[in-house]
């Protein structure tokens, strides 16, 4: 009704601001609310939710916004504990998460286009080494779209028709998927897994909370038909799947440390998607700098992309951008329990890396 209330009064031009003030103020009322105990645990392998300005497009578009406002859901999280437990423990994280994406691009009739919605289920295992450094170890998948029903190549079809699919058959090597892509109705759908590892090598304050982190994480993401590995549920067609391909690698690497009253971050993450269209490019990177002001989860990012778009469909594009905006930590430094405090579980057995 409020919504509806508005655009009475305001011009469409307006109401690209107003979304996006809607977006920034649900971002921030999700990262600043305590009372959701099930969002506020910790994930050392995770994707940081995202509000962010910047300069920089694609030959075809102007983007205004960027909101990536990703939800991690814990069905079970002990990894906290599992770090501070007297014996010596592994901890273990099941969840859900959710990582939509919103563009706002500066049109009057179509300022928000093909959203992606990213719903994965997920598990993560941390282990504590003799230096309480962490290894963990994730696996996550689930069902990757942007909600359309039109071939990404033509609005004037159906996606799968006989028509979209004769489409497909006219495309060479030299064809330029990013000047023929049908980029307000066209469909992007898959199932994907991910698997992933994450080394953090800590250095501790006096009060055992990390002051210095160097974090690395190498991820294989395969791209596949069947959700879950076994379900009949948003998949991709044959046409699609030989155009963006299946398989993609990513490593990165993060430097975490304190001054003063503030944390900072300095990261760069790198990946390769294999078996794309030539026309695509297969390489991106984000360099990325961000600071928590008050040593907290909420901080300020910019980042400098280069490369292939991760925008559903958009990947056929390759541009490099800028972007200034807030973004929210799910693995804030707390206290931990130094190894050499803690006793060996009896009944478990466990033993820890060297």
């Amino acid at each position: 009704m409020v919504i509806t209330i508005i655009a009475r009064f305001y011009t469409r031009s307006r109401m690209k601001y107003i979304l996006g003030a809607l977006l920034l103020s649900g971002f921030a009322s999700i990262a600043q609310s305590d009372k959701f105990g099930g969002f506020k645990d910790y994930y050392p392998i995770a994707v940081r939710p995202e509000f962010s300005v910047g300069v920089g497009n694609n030959q075809y578009e102007q983007i205004l916004i960027e909101a990536k406002p990703a939800v991690y859901y814990g069905i079970y999280n002990n990894l906290r504990e599992a770090l501070n437990k007297d014996t010596i423990s592994n901890g273990d994280a099941v969840y859900i998460t959710f990582q939509p994406e919103f563009r706002i691009y500066n049109e009057e009739s179509n300022p928000v286009k093909t959203p992606s919605y990213k719903v994965l289920l997920g598990w993560q295992k941390i282990f504590k080494t003799n230096a309480d450094n962490f290894l963990t170890a994730a696996i996550e998948s689930g069902h990757y779209s942007n909600g359309q029903s039109n071939s990404a190549f033509s609005q004037e079809f159906e996606d799968a028709s006989d028509e979209s699919v004769a489409l497909y058959e006219t495309f060479t090597d030299d064809t330029d998927l990013a000047a023929l892509l049908n980029r307000s109705s066209g469909n992007f759908s898959v199932n994907l897994t991910r698997f992933s590892l994450n080394y953090r090598l800590n250095t501790f304050d006096k009060d055992n909370v990390p002051e210095k982190i160097h974090s690395i994480t190498a991820t294989y993401q395969l791209y596949h038909d069947k959700f879950l590995g076994v379900a009949d549920f948003g998949g991709y067609n044959p046409e699609d799947i030989n155009i963006y391909g299946r398989n993609r690698v990513e490593v990165g690497y993060e430097f975490t440390g304190r001054y003063k009253k503030f944390r900072y971050t300095l990261s760069e993450q790198a990946l390769y998607h294999f078996g794309s269209h030539p026309s695509a490019n297969p390489f991106r990177s984000e360099t990325k700098a961000i600071v928590y002001p008050w040593d907290r989860d909420l901080g300020f990012v910019l980042q400098l992309s280069i490369g292939r778009d991760d925008y559903n469909y958009r990947f056929v594009d390759s541009f490099t951008r800028l972007s200034l905006g807030i973004t929210w930590d799910w693995f804030t430094p707390f206290v931990i329990k130094p190894t050499k405090t803690q006793k060996v579980d009896p009944d478990k057995g466990l033993k820890i890396l060297n």
